[in-house]
């Protein structure tokens, strides 16, 4: 019964954007200038609050509590601009990181594969706010073709673009997909970490390159479930109540960003930054786990 009151209530918070998004979106869409960074700003408070109400209904089903701990948490700024990594293990990262962040930084985006603006309501959602899409070529395109992986990043660059030069949030799961016991076990000599995947360092370098004069500081963001293998469903359920939530803010001249471009998608240095930010990740997870 909880999970179809919980169903019909983060239904009905998504509903209520319909009336409220699309003529937004219109305004956005026929107007330039100051007229159309004030349809921007509408559609972002409709977003967090959006994103409040999800949290909202947890709490008032469950009581759904993140403990977030980091000592420069509340040195984040709602105008600053972030680049936000995660480690990922569930469908409820998202919603965790967006009601963790809500309103202490700027709306947080995401790359988006570019067919899925097609989705209905959502995918109307994600094209109002900017959220960037890009074209993935599959596995199988880019063994019969590898130089497609190159022609991938340069998109990735072209996207960054529109964000130069105006407050951002952009959060990249390095590890590319969620860890599950299945991909865990299928890479047990290839991957060095207990808790975690191998991360991709190639993404965000790009990334980062084309965004080092905007950039304020990188949030290392590392979510500990009470339970191993949690799920989307589970946070539904009710079973997920408690989880914490560690957040280290790291400025962003401490981060070695590689400068030349042409050189971005195979940084060494941000491969080894990535790498040591995996090793410490990984051991304050076992830490916590082997505490319960």
């Amino acid at each position: 019964m909880g999970l179809i009151i919980a169903y019909i209530l983060f239904l009905l918070n998504l509903v209520w954007i319909i009336p409220t998004m699309y003529p937004l979106y219109i305004w956005k869409l026929l107007t330039t200038g100051s007229l159309r960074r004030f349809g921007d700003r509408l559609l972002v408070k409709v977003g967090e609050a959006w994103i409040e109400n999800n949290y909202r209904i947890s709490r008032f089903l469950y009581g759904v509590q993140f403990e977030v701990i980091g000592e420069n948490f509340q040195d984040l700024k709602s105008n600053g601009s972030y680049m936000i990594i995660c480690n990922h293990q569930s469908w409820s990262d998202i919603y965790i990181i967006q009601s963790v962040l809500n309103r202490k930084i700027p709306l947080i985006r995401f790359f988006i594969k570019d067919s899925l603006k097609y989705v209905p309501v959502l995918g109307h959602a994600w094209l109002a706010l900017d959220f960037p899409f890009v074209k993935r070529s599959s596995r199988e395109q880019l063994k019969k073709n590898p130089e497609l992986a190159s022609k991938d990043l340069e998109n990735v660059k072209k996207v960054c673009e529109k964000f130069n030069g105006m407050p951002f949030s952009i959060l990249n799961f390095l590890e590319g997909t969620r860890r599950t016991p299945e991909r865990m076990k299928k890479l047990l000599k290839k991957n060095p970490y207990k808790h975690l995947l191998r991360p991709h360092s190639g993404g965000i370098s790009v990334v980062s390159t084309s965004l080092r004069n905007s950039l304020d500081a990188f949030i290392d963001l590392t979510i500990v479930y009470p339970t191993e293998n949690p799920s989307f469903l589970d946070l539904m359920r009710g079973k997920i109540r408690k989880l914490k939530v560690f957040v280290d803010v790291i400025p962003r001249d401490e981060v070695p960003i590689e400068e030349n471009e042409q050189f971005a998608p195979m940084s060494k240095k941000m491969k080894r930054w990535v790498d040591e930010r995996w090793v410490i990740k990984d051991a304050l997870i076992e830490k916590e786990m082997a505490s319960k």
